[in-house]
């Protein structure tokens, strides 16, 4: 489907929204690929913003959600959980210059 802002939807539909397996271009040039429940991510997926940001883990309802990687633009990243799109639970946080920081709840 090619909606009139330019944004892209490729995949799996059920109910009139996307759901299943899809990929999604957005008009500002971000791209999400993976699963898709009631028109939103979730499940496991890709997304690829167009600064260079990427995340690749669990969603929930268009949220990151469950054990996932983000890695920034500058080089840095986190791997480990995620709870409404913030980084919450175990995790380690590695800076520019390879400093790493362990997040970890008991």
């Amino acid at each position: 489907m090619i909606y009139k802002n330019k944004r892209i939807y490729e995949g799996d539909w059920e109910n009139e929204a996307k759901h299943g397996k899809g990929m999604e271009i957005f008009s500002n040039g971000n791209i999400y690929k993976g699963d898709f429940l009631n028109g939103k991510p979730d499940g496991v997926g890709k997304y690829i913003w167009k600064n260079g940001q990427e995340y690749q883990g669990e969603w929930r309802y268009g949220l990151k959600h469950g054990s996932g990687m983000w890695k920034g633009s500058q080089g840095e990243s986190y791997i480990g959980e995620w709870k409404n799109d913030k980084p919450d639970g175990d995790g380690v946080y590695i800076y520019q210059d390879g400093t790493l920081i362990s997040l970890c709840l008991l």
